[in-house]
């Protein structure tokens, strides 16, 4: 706790200060014929790929043309959004960021 202007400055005073980062990237725009282990197999050269996973419709089972694909690192991450946004792939061009939402943020 820090007194600043005569007032307290609690915790969450504290926390808004703190850096989050991920290391989950979001690629979007995907074909509907891709499989999750050949977006595992694309996206290893920039690292230690742990999760590789694609959205599917909960009633048909049908690619949704999104998934995530989770790394040991964000140095990782940030190298494959900077190597593969953009990029053609099976067709279509692909866009790819940093994944956002709680599921994928740590702060330090």
């Amino acid at each position: 706790m820090v007194m600043r202007g005569g007032r307290l400055m609690g915790l969450s005073s504290q926390l808004l200060g703190m850096r989050c980062f991920s290391t989950e990237i979001f690629v979007s725009r995907l074909s509907f014929y891709t499989t999750e282990e050949e977006l595992k197999d694309i996206f290893s050269p920039f690292g230690n790929v742990k999760e590789a996973r694609l959205m599917r419709d909960r009633q048909t089972g049908r690619m949704k043309g999104f998934g995530f694909v989770k790394y040991s690192s964000q140095a990782e991450a940030e190298k494959a959004v900077k190597a593969m946004d953009g990029r053609i792939l099976r067709g279509r061009l692909i866009f790819v960021e940093m994944a956002k939402g709680p599921k994928s943020e740590f702060c330090s």
